[in-house]
């Protein structure tokens, strides 16, 4: 590691935790993130923050004026143009070391068989129902880490799915399976905040999985409510009737 290395990331090694070793499995690695939102936002500048080597935005939406009291990426002058060239200007400038990817495409199958391969991490940042069933299945089949996030109004949740893990449930074995779309947040709304809050935990649950820094046997579903200020934490068995991976 070279010494503006060292400089750059040196708050990451002084966490015994982390150390040097630690953080160069974070510069070596390659994560895949589903949907550039306001979700998106958060994860993708803490990833290229601290240091990923590889860092894949799949989305093809354009930024919308309503975006931009919570998608932090974008300003008013960037509403109509794509959501990954503009972020993937602002993501190089913040850390040249990280490599951007961009897939402007909508969510595909057959091009996630493609990307899967190449990437440790994937983080389900979307906004509906049929795109993480698609990211879903595709980490199961790639035996993938897949760390899925949502918010809506005042509520968040939260969960990491090992796929590496032939006891781990799946995205269906917790939420079902279910082909009519729930609200989303331009029907019902969204307290800015919490998509940050969220998306930040992506991004932290992404760095202790790729550093190794603590092994989750369960399967937790973290669900929050910041209105109230309540927390809840679920345990995610394996549905023995799911149709993904029963």
């Amino acid at each position: 590691m070279e010494d503006n290395q060292l400089l750059r990331y040196s708050r990451h090694i002084f966490l015994p935790e982390i150390d040097i070793d630690g953080q160069k499995k974070i510069n070596s690695a390659k994560v895949l993130l589903i949907g550039l939102g306001a979700l998106g936002s958060v994860v993708s500048q803490y990833l290229c923050r601290a240091g990923v080597n590889e860092l894949c935005i799949y989305d093809f939406d354009k930024i919308d004026i309503s975006n931009l009291h919570r998608q932090i990426l974008f300003k008013t002058s960037d509403v109509g143009k794509s959501k990954i060239t503009q972020a993937y200007d602002l993501l190089n400038g913040v850390n040249p070391d990280c490599t951007i990817n961009l897939v402007e495409k909508a969510v595909d199958a057959g091009i996630l068989k493609e990307l899967l391969p190449q990437y440790d991490v994937v983080i389900d940042a979307s906004d509906n129902f049929n795109t993480r069933y698609i990211v879903n299945q595709a980490c199961y089949t790639n035996k993938k880490v897949l760390i899925s996030g949502s918010a809506i109004q005042w509520s968040g949740q939260l969960v990491t799915f090992d796929f590496s893990n032939e006891t781990s449930p799946c995205y269906e074995c917790c939420f079902g399976y279910d082909e009519e779309e729930d609200l989303n947040c331009a029907e019902a709304g969204i307290m800015a905040p919490v998509t940050g809050i969220i998306g930040s935990m992506q991004a932290l649950e992404v760095l202790k999985s790729l550093t190794e820094v603590i092994s989750n046997e369960e399967t937790i579903l973290h669900d929050f409510n910041f209105l109230t200020g309540k927390t809840k934490k679920i345990r995610i068995l394996k549905d023995p009737n799911c149709r993904i991976c029963s």
